[in-house]
């Protein structure tokens, strides 16, 4: 019977705290994720369509199930042309208002997008000419640039213009 009072005492001692090590985070601190690369087409999987398909729909209308940005010259340039990923993502952006695609006068296409309710303080501007070379990019943030935007192109340091991007 006197087994009977230990029992709590043991139950007890059973329940007390055990000390685990600590993750180790150091790994995840020093994670680097890893670069964007540009596409590589498969061979034999060309686009069918040109770039100039695009001119009249939106950025996210697909021709032949393949988006404006998805396509794998356009990807390419823009990612030769815009280095920042932060910068990137917002012209590719789905929650982003657009206005159809439209030709230039120096017959580049070009898709034109805006952060929703903020279109005059945050918009971009993605030029490419119709073969898929030559990107260019505009990026206007008011809140950071003032009354000036950035322009990106391949090899080039950003440079500031006076003015919002181009929509038409």
């Amino acid at each position: 019977m006197r087994l009977i009072p230990l029992i709590p005492l043991l139950l007890l001692a059973a329940c007390g705290s055990r000390t685990e090590k600590p993750a180790d985070n150091a790994a995840a601190a020093a994670f680097v994720p890893p670069p964007t690369q540009a596409p590589t087409p498969i061979p034999g999987q060309a686009h069918s369509n040109p770039i100039t398909a695009y001119v009249g729909k939106y950025p996210t209308d697909t021709v032949d199930g393949v988006g404006f940005y998805d396509r794998t010259e356009v990807a390419r340039a823009l990612i030769d042309a815009v280095g920042e990923d932060k910068v990137r993502r917002r012209f590719t952006a789905r929650d982003a208002v657009t206005v159809p695609i439209f030709a230039t006068k120096d017959k580049r296409i070009a898709a034109h997008g805006c952060e929703a309710h903020n279109c005059a303080d945050a918009n971009w501007t993605f030029l490419v000419a119709e073969d898929g070379s030559n990107g260019e990019a505009c990026y206007h943030d008011a809140a950071t640039m003032g009354a000036t935007s950035r322009w990106y192109a391949a090899g080039v340091a950003p440079r500031s213009r006076p003015g919002d991007c181009p929509q038409e």
